[in-house]
């Protein structure tokens, strides 16, 4: 059945193909495995070396490059160029003929599936950031998927990122490491909530890019290791475990060079360049158009958008944001990536054109921005507004990579399309004459799906409207302030939670006397269920603070998806997107709205969403939330000057919002 399978698949490809160019990467190895489900073991035995490579970033740079090392040492490689790592992907690329070596990218979370039939001898992993969170959870729950899938691969050996808490973690003996210096700072969200192996707080020396750096655990001891492949990086200058290479090229991420590298030394295959390889497929490939220069990149969690924009500076800039299953249907992330590049003309598009509008529309510095219908009139927009000679970024999730590929290679001349919507510049404002406090609780434990946006949000809303808004962050071990005029706590994972409980705890006394005293607060997802009687997880209860009527437990299923509430505290819908596996049964208060599509507190059926508490807002919206829904936030708003008895807020220009709701709600009449 196999060599029939082998057969059927590569036809199926074949007509792919013909039909759409560039397709069938997937296909094809769906249909093989339907007949004959060993396939991949079958065919991965057939190949004397066998490498795969994993982790949320970096996956498909790496394997390009150590594909290009290894066959520049004699070797002849198979790899799947496109980078479809899933089982079906996998399944494609293993219908070529057979080879010396096989080097495949495999989906961090598809590793588990696939690791018994491949029966690697090399396992590299580049690292973990949150990504895809409706898809796969938090880091530490992929992290612990990796844990299972090395397991069932005693004899593999490991490269890992020795910069990463959470892959180094995973290093057993006879393991190695790689590691780089140099790198200069970029804010990016870190995602490591605590030691890996004990959950106690991480102490860094240094930290290089998100949560990596050098670190070391207060308690267990666990630490960074020590790099057998140290790599360096300095302007005009990289260098491996003492090997001088060219320079860097700015599309090629210095951690996934450092790891192909030092997978090829682990493997006895030293690389001699002259020049790096040329950037793998979406990952920072240059076309001249028209007089402009073009550069692709995949974009899909902070991280990855964080570093485009501060590596790669362009004079433009597209932006392609979907929502599909390839990307994840959560697009919270957006509100976490480093905007500090200056972004001047942004032409936007994509099944979340208006979210990412709306985005900039909250920046220091607000470009001039527009969204489009499709990928072929933001392109026609840039082509025909950029100056000659200008350089044109464009940043691009999973599900448009391909279209916006197709059109570098095959461009009209001219495409003349009109925008969908505009972004208005917001109204000028000043300092503020008069200014209001908000307190953010626990920001880099509790902010997991974007909702560090919401201040960004607040402090916008009032400064179009003459208010200043001071910023007070509390993390453990600090001190609340005195008073304040909003407060603030976002979702974050178990362990997060359980870190920060003991800290609230104390607290207690002085927020109760806020929560009774009218001030302000909004508290999403981990922050409702904290602030509750208790919440019930897995790793046992997590006693909370008894200033909300209400009580959570850990369900047997996760509730994920967008949610459409019908709130009577506000007139327009609320719109966000959860992904809670807390059950949450209300008992006093009034819930923030009634649910007409998705969950809320409870399994689909239940009806309610939230509560409202004196003039704390407590919800599992996520989205950010006040984004999604600046009529929440002007609630909250007009809570706060009212108790200061400064009057109602002013209406502000809220149309692109409200066309944002439109989109989002089809078929829904308020």
């Amino acid at each position: 059945m196999t060599g029939w399978a082998h057969w059927v698949g590569r036809g199926t490809r074949m007509l792919l193909r013909l039909i759409r160019p560039g397709g069938g990467s997937s296909l094809p190895g769906l249909v093989t495995l339907r007949l004959s489900p060993d396939f991949i073991r079958t065919a991965a035995m057939l190949f004397a070396h066998r490498i795969v490579i994993t982790g949320t970033n970096g996956k498909t740079s790496t394997t390009h490059l150590l594909s290009s090392f290894l066959e520049d040492s004699g070797l002849k490689v198979l790899y799947n160029v496109e980078g479809a790592n899933l089982p079906q992907g996998i399944a494609t690329t293993l219908l070529e003929p057979p080879r010396d070596t096989l080097v495949l990218e495999v989906d961090e979370a598809t590793l588990e599936l696939v690791v018994n039939d491949l029966s690697p001898h090399w396992i590299v992993i580049t690292g973990l950031f949150r990504d895809q969170l409706d898809r796969y959870g938090e880091v530490r729950t992929v992290r612990e998927r990796l844990l299972r899938a090395l397991a069932k691969a005693p004899s593999a050996r490991l490269l890992l990122n020795a910069d990463d808490p959470l892959v180094a973690s995973l290093g057993r003996e006879q393991d190695r490491f790689f590691s780089l210096k140099g790198l200069s700072k970029l804010e990016v969200p870190a995602d490591v909530p605590g030691c890996p192996r004990c959950k106690a707080p991480l102490s860094y020396s240094e930290r290089f890019y998100g949560h990596l750096g050098i670190y070391a655990c207060t308690v267990c001891g666990f630490s960074s290791p020590k790099a057998d492949y140290p790599a360096e990086i300095a302007p005009g200058y990289f260098m491996v475990n003492g090997l001088a290479l060219p320079p860097l090229p700015a599309y090629l991420h210095p951690y996934s060079a450092a790891a192909a590298v030092a997978a090829a030394m682990a493997m006895g295959h030293e690389p001699h360049l002259f020049a790096w390889p040329a950037p793998a497929w979406g990952r920072g490939e240059t076309r001249e158009v028209l007089g402009h220069r073009l550069v692709l990149a995949l974009v899909k969690n902070p991280a990855s958008f964080s570093w485009n924009l501060a590596w790669l500076p362009a004079d433009q800039h597209i932006l392609q944001i979907d929502d599909q299953g390839a990307d994840g249907h959560d697009v919270s992330w957006l509100w976490d990536v480093g905007y500090q590049a200056a972004l001047k003309k942004v032409y936007v598009t994509g099944a979340r054109s208006l979210e990412i509008l709306i985005r900039l529309k909250y920046l220091d510095s607000v470009p001039q921005a527009a969204a489009f219908k499709t990928a072929r009139g933001a392109l026609g927009a840039a082509l025909q507004q950029g100056q000659p000679g200008a350089s044109v970024l464009i940043l691009s999730t999973y599900t448009g990579l391909k279209t916006i590929q197709s059109l570098l290679h095959n461009p009209e001349e001219r495409t003349s399309e009109a925008p969908t919507a505009v972004l208005t510049p917001p109204p000028p404002h000043g300092p503020g004459t008069r200014t209001l406090r908000l307190v953010h609780l626990f920001p880099e434990e509790m902010g997991t799906y974007g909702d560090g946006g919401n201040f960004a949000v607040m402090q916008k809303r009032l400064a179009w409207r003459g208010f200043g808004l001071e910023l007070v962050r509390v993390g453990p071990g600090d001190a609340l302030p005195t008073d304040a005029d909003f407060f603030l706590l976002g979702g974050g994972e178990d362990q997060a939670q359980e870190r920060v409980a003991p800290a609230l705890l104390g607290m207690r006394g002085h927020l109760a006397e806020w929560v009774e005293g009218g001030i302000a607060g909004l508290l999403v997802c981990g922050g409702l269920q904290l602030f509750g009687e208790s919440y019930e997880t897995p790793l046992g209860i997590i006693a909370g603070l008894s200033l909300l009527p209400l009580i959570t437990r850990a369900g047997s299923t996760r509730l994920v998806g967008q949610m459409l509430v019908e709130s009577t505290f506000v007139k327009s819908p609320l719109v966000g997107f959860e992904n809670h596996a807390g059950y949450t049964r209300i008992m006093g208060g009034k819930p923030l709205g009634t649910v007409r599509r998705g969950h809320g507190n409870q399994p689909h059926g239940k009806g309610y969403e939230g509560l409202v508490h004196q003039h704390v807002v407590a919800t599992y919206l996520h989205g950010p939330v006040l984004a999604r829904n600046p009529w929440l936030a002007d609630l909250l708003i007009g809570w706060a000057l009212d108790r200061r008895g400064l009057g109602p807020p002013e209406p502000l220009d809220d149309e692109l919002e409200h066309l944002a709701l439109v989109k989002w709600t089809p078929g829904f009449r308020q």
